[in-house]
């Protein structure tokens, strides 16, 4: 199967993004759900732009924030996966300051255009951008560059990806719309009040992602704690827009992955089984053959057809992927949002290509993790060798790290602002385990999992899921 990077195959590209664009996208004068600020996440969730390797081939560069672990750079290259690196930031370094919190947390376009005059000489033979989505910064750093290649405009990006643009896309192609918008806290109670005599419901901001800006609502108590909550931004000159779903009793979470070429030309290219826990993304791996037959049967790609036809229509080209899902009862629903940018699943399908010769394919996922004082990530790859859990190449099982920064971020900065003694008390930092689980089946996915955490409590490190 061929897997697009981009419309310019074989020519060099710099591979960058930032991940949870949905914040970069959202209208700031939109009313919000309540939601606890964590520094610790939108610092690991910074540094996720590592996990684009995969879209890389040997003359592409891979940008990201941070430097990444040298020690994980040589093992990917090892395994296969060669690209070349820069970074914005080198954290480890103690010889420059750490950049402050709002410069650090800038969008990856932004950083690279302030760094454009130092990489001009190490990016002149670049002619593509390949991006994990596009946001502002992006738009400014192309038209810095000049040939670059083309991209949709932010506007129709921003519009393609809205939780409202996604239900009523479901209308246009004749599919059974199971959401109703709703503009102000008012409309809110009055749709949640129909919704809550059948059950629990969903509310949706048209920009949250998993885990952030969707609340599951299962009583008047809890929603009128809501409305209340969005009627005082309505009344400082904020406006309300959410969708409302009915909570469907749902049996398989999947996504399908595809590529719209500016030719309006469509690429189908893979399905992945979603796991979440809650409203919550855990992990993706290949969809089996049993369920692509039944999607099949049931006419699930002539609506994805249909629906990318659309999208095309409205402006939209490169890659997209579609939440879907098959209820209890059997029922296929096709779309449940539109994330029309890279995705989690389709960095898994990049992955499995390096063990689609042997048949082989992996789960990602991750582990939230505590770190314990003088941890550091070459220690993790070293216990992993000596586990004999680490991934070694074509043909094997095992356990293989996609991250290194989305582990130790929190960790470096606690460490360097205790030793300047901008912060006295350490905690355990939290990071995040990005890993591609190779193995025989479920069954042995999960065994190879449950060594991994005991390799990690040996350490020292607690997980927290």
């Amino acid at each position: 199967m061929k897997m697009p990077r981009s419309e310019a195959m074989g020519i060099p590209a710099i591979v960058m993004g930032t991940f949870d664009p949905e914040t970069r996208w959202r209208d700031p004068n939109l009313a919000k759900l309540p939601a606890m600020p964590d520094k610790e996440r939108e610092s690991i969730v910074l540094c996720m732009d590592e996990l684009l390797f995969p879209f890389c081939g040997p003359d592409d560069i891979l940008y990201t924030r941070c430097k990444m672990d040298p020690k994980l750079y040589e093992y990917l290259n090892g395994l296969g996966f060669s690209f070349r690196t820069r970074y914005r930031f080198d954290l480890n370094d103690e010889e420059r300051s750490l950049p402050e919190p709002d410069i650090f947390k800038q969008c990856m376009f932004s950083l690279a255009s302030d760094n454009q005059q130092r990489e001009e000489s190490l990016i002149q033979n670049v002619k593509y951008l390949s991006p994990y989505a596009i946001t502002a910064d992006t738009e400014d750093y192309l038209h810095a560059e000049g040939s670059l290649g083309s991209l949709p405009n932010l506007q129709t990006v921003k519009h393609v990806n809205s939780k409202v643009y996604s239900n009523r896309l479901l209308t246009r192609i004749g599919e059974e719309c199971y959401g109703t918008e709703a503009n102000s806290a008012g409309e809110v109670q009055t749709v949640g009040n129909t919704l809550l005599k059948r059950g629990a419901y969903l509310l949706k901001d048209p920009f949250g992602v998993s885990g952030k800006g969707n609340m599951l609502i299962e009583n008047e108590a809890m929603q009128r704690r809501i409305v209340e909550h969005l009627d005082k931004q309505e009344r400082r000159g904020l406006r309300s827009q959410f969708l409302l779903e009915p909570l469907l009793r749902k049996a398989i979470d999947f996504s399908s992955h595809w590529f719209i070429h500016k030719s309006g030309e469509r690429e189908f290219l893979s399905v992945q089984r979603m796991l979440n826990q809650q409203q919550n993304y855990s992990g993706s791996i290949r969809a089996d053959e049993a369920l692509l037959l039944l999607l099949e049967n049931e006419g699930y790609f002539d609506t994805m057809e249909k629906a990318l036809q659309v999208l095309f229509e409205d402006g939209y080209h490169g890659f997209v992927c579609f939440d879907s899902m098959i209820l209890e009862d059997g029922v296929i629903v096709p779309i449940v949002e539109i994330n029309a940018r890279k995705s989690m699943g389709l960095i898994n399908a990049y992955l499995d290509k390096g063990w689609e010769a042997n048949g082989y394919s992996g789960l990602l996922t991750f582990l939230s993790l505590g770190l314990p004082e003088g941890f550091t990530f070459g220690s993790l790859l070293d216990a992993l060798q000596v586990s004999g859990l680490l991934l070694r190449g074509q043909g094997e099982y095992g356990i293989m790290p996609i991250s290194s920064n989305t582990v130790m971020v929190n960790n470096i900065l606690a460490s360097r602002r205790i030793s300047k003694g901008i912060q006295s008390h350490r905690g355990m930092p939290k990071g995040r385990l990005y890993i591609s689980v190779v193995g025989r089946d479920d069954e042995h996915r999960s065994e190879l999992i449950v060594s991994l955490r005991q390799v990690l409590a040996d350490l020292s490190i607690k997980v927290y899921n």
